[in-house]
């Protein structure tokens, strides 16, 4: 057989069409806003199961890691995390790290690149401190979720891809009472917050308004720069930074349902909001209702998925008439929504999720719901002022001032009485709950101050990392009053020392020939 071999050199040294590529990118001013809203679109995809990746306001993984909620049968490994039985080879626990190195690719290129473009230097500055907050985000996610993974902080070539783990180091005093875990040193923390304050020294606004809503202003920063600084207990760091956001005109909407029905996108209670749109055909709009509301039940578009139920132990935790519970739960045969009885169809825990539940037209609240994929436009909060208070308190609680502490406590309570009962037809007896007193005990307020987290903040993606940052996750999650664990005895399996972060993928300790190492316990 003759083989003939002919040189395609010419053809090869064509550059191909419609091929955007570094070299004849990063050339204007439409290209960095092209490259940092690539870098936004990131924000669009955080939590999910496994390979799938849809766009959703959807964080799961901060509820399944507590006993808030319980998984869709489907999702064998929401309960494995839950369990704290995870393997490293499990593909969500890789899905979750690939899609933060991901955003940092896209983040980390736009830096670079960005400073050598010739354009507007106000709107250069204000572009590059929203990318040093967005590399900031992912490197403390990273921190908080796989703490020893590596720090990237430039586009890599091939032959630099095998990063060493990065440095995390803790103290646990677990005969000190509460609140006593401490990260004291993490190199992925470090990075985020030398991000923070280089994002602080640019030419962000203390609060976006107007087209600016949704991008990264000085508020978002400093709240994730305080959130480091809780993870670290420097409580006097975080102070002023909590005390510089409470002087931005943040406010709480008067009534808790009016978060989430996508009526109030970018609202005054909002530090940092994921934004959405639909039916534009850019991949931008959001799933999350139909991961969030109850199967089987009809009330969404695309009818409901699930992937989430609440517990008993949650429902139990809302004190009487605290109208956050039926604007967070649905309850079997008590609740009902735009006058249909929540029945439980699918025999799940008896409860469905309230929150994001967003109906078709006419009870839409003028948010887009697409019938077709069944995404909609709602916006999803990751900051919420609500939070600023409570942290503020807790920071105030640590200090020694426990008057002060109950004060941001009861200014989050007192919502209560201007929140309206989310039913339509099956009346609920709510009302506006008593202020905490100040006289409280200091672990005593530490534990108002986690009740008033775990009720506030129910799915929305927080309580199960509150729990590892308090270090308390082994004591609550092993009490029999779990009702996890009133089902399944010892359900929970959750240890100190191993439990506080997920492994590390092995496919990527496999591919780094020995320079990534395991994280202990896995």
């Amino acid at each position: 057989m003759l083989i003939v071999f002919v040189s395609c050199s010419k053809q090869l040294d064509k550059s191909p069409y419609g091929v955007v590529s570094t070299d004849n990118f990063y050339k204007t001013a439409q290209d960095a806003e092209k490259a940092v809203t690539a870098a936004y679109k990131s924000f669009q995809i955080l939590d999910g199961q496994g390979g799938w990746n849809t766009q959703a306001g959807y964080t799961p993984m901060g509820d399944i890691t507590g006993p808030d909620v319980q998984a869709h049968p489907d999702l064998v490994v929401y309960y494995q995390i839950q369990q704290s039985i995870v393997l490293p080879s499990t593909d969500q626990i890789l899905m979750l790290y690939q899609r933060c190195y991901k955003a940092l690719l896209l983040t980390n290129m736009a830096i670079a690149k960005i400073p050598d473009i010739d354009m507007d230097a106000t709107l250069k500055s204000r572009y590059m401190g929203e990318l040093y907050f967005i590399r900031g985000f992912w490197m403390f996610r990273l921190g908080y979720m796989y703490g020893t993974a590596p720090v990237v902080t430039k586009p890599l070539d091939i032959t630099e891809l095998n990063i060493p783990n990065s440095k995390r180091e803790v103290t646990f005093n677990q005969g000190g009472g509460v609140n006593n875990y401490t990260v004291t040193k993490s190199d992925l923390f470090d990075q985020a917050e030398a991000d923070f304050k280089l994002a602080l020294e640019t030419g962000i606004a203390n609060r976006n308004t107007g087209d600016l809503m949704g991008r990264a202003d000085k508020g978002a920063v400093k709240a994730y720069l305080a959130q480091i600084y809780l993870y670290e207990h420097r409580w006097n760091d975080a102070k002023p930074l909590l005390e510089d956001i409470m002087s931005y005109g943040y406010q709480l909407l008067p009534d808790y349902n009016d978060l989430f029905d996508g009526s109030h996108d970018n609202s005054t209670e909002s530090v940092f909001e994921v934004q959405y749109t639909a039916l534009n055909q850019k991949g931008t709009d959001n799933f999350g209702t139909v991961l969030n509301a109850p199967n089987g039940e009809g009330y969404v578009a695309g009818g409901g998925w699930g992937w989430t139920r609440p517990t008993l132990d949650l429902a139990r935790e809302y004190e009487p008439k605290d109208p956050r519970l039926p604007a967070s739960i649905f309850r079997k045969s008590q609740d009902d929504f735009f006058g249909q009885i929540f029945l439980d169809k699918v025999n799940g825990t008896g409860l469905g999720i309230r929150k994001w539940c967003i109906a078709n037209a006419p009870n839409n609240n003028g948010t887009t719901v697409d019938q077709v994929s069944w995404n909609n436009s709602a916006n999803y909060t990751l900051v919420r002022y609500a939070e600023v208070l409570l942290w503020y308190a807790e920071v105030m609680n640590e200090l020694g001032d426990r008057t002060a502490a109950a004060s941001y406590v009861n200014k989050v309570r007192a919502r209560t009485g201007t929140t309206t009962d989310p039913n339509t037809i099956n009346n609920n007896n709510i009302g506006e709950l008593p202020p905490i007193s100040s006289t409280l005990s200091h672990d005593n307020m530490f534990w108002a101050i986690v009740h008033e987290r775990r009720v506030e903040f129910a799915f929305e993606g927080k309580f199960g990392w509150d729990l590892r940052r308090w270090g308390i996750a082994k004591q609550y999650l092993s009490d029999p009053v779990r009702w996890q664990n009133q089902v399944t005895p010892g359900y929970f399996k959750y240890k100190d020392g191993k439990d506080e972060i997920f492994p590390l993928p092995q496919i990527e300790i496999d591919r780094s020939n020995g320079t990534l190492q395991q994280n202990p316990g896995y």
